[in-house]
């Protein structure tokens, strides 16, 4: 790599949990770490080296923190649904992310919380919009939201109902979303969903939705190489 790796580790104070993280930060010709964006990738342990791989190809000047401990992606990305049991952690670890780990990485490692990005897929990409929905305008903790292949299927109404209540309280959403689905995956869910909030009209959502020709997997390494292209880019 051009790159380096690092290891850590950080503990919830919320659910008492300890996560491992693989950190990928750029060479130092990015410049000084505190200037450089971050994306924090859910399921860390699965999708670290397709990340590194895309920023490495692309020369991208951003550091990946990716966050480890994917056995328990079931309690902690999602409520309770119709895929998967034991659902309900969510808002714990939505907690642990905002309260525990992005302030470690930003006071030992760097990074610019004004260019934070959040990445997900399948119950990572649910969270992703359960975590955009999670605070009102300008209290986001991420300028940007990439949910690749979203597992809303599994939970229809209890997704639908964190985009109503948001919508009930707000007419503005001063965010960046990446909406991207597989055809032959969870299409017509997430197509759904980019419809509702196309219809919103949410003031100052710059939002991309992109569906991908392939399975719910396979189209892993071309979504997440548009999500950070889009996370990273300037104005709309």
């Amino acid at each position: 790599m051009a790159g380096s790796r690092q290891y850590a580790s950080v503990k919830s104070h919320v659910n008492g949990i300890t996560y491992p993280l693989d950190i990928y930060l750029p060479p130092a010709s990015a410049g000084a770490r505190s200037g450089l964006p971050v994306v924090y990738a859910l399921d860390g342990d699965t999708w670290f080296e397709v990340l590194v791989g895309i920023a490495e190809a692309a020369r991208t000047p951003v550091i990946i923190v990716g966050i480890g401990n994917s056995v328990l992606r079931n309690t902690d990305f999602v409520p309770p649904n119709n895929c998967t049991p034991n659902g309900g952690g969510q808002q714990a670890y939505f907690d642990f992310i905002r309260q525990d780990l992005t302030p470690y990485v930003e006071s030992t490692i760097g990074g610019d919380p004004a260019q934070r990005a959040l990445l997900g897929h399948s119950h990572g990409g649910s969270f992703v919009l359960y975590a955009m929905f999670a605070e009102g305008p300008g209290q986001q903790h991420f300028s940007a939201y990439l949910a690749s292949d979203s597992s809303v299927s599994c939970m229809t109404e209890t997704a639908a109902g964190w985009e109503r209540a948001y919508a009930a309280a707000h007419t503005d959403l001063p965010t960046r979303l990446n909406l991207s689905y597989a055809t032959a995956g969870n299409y017509a869910a997430n197509l759904q969903y980019v419809q509702t909030l196309a219809a919103r009209r949410y003031a100052h959502l710059v939002m991309k939705d992109q569906p991908f020709t392939g399975t719910h997997g396979g189209i892993v390494p071309a979504a997440f190489a548009d999500a950070i292209a889009f996370a990273l880019a300037s104005g709309s």
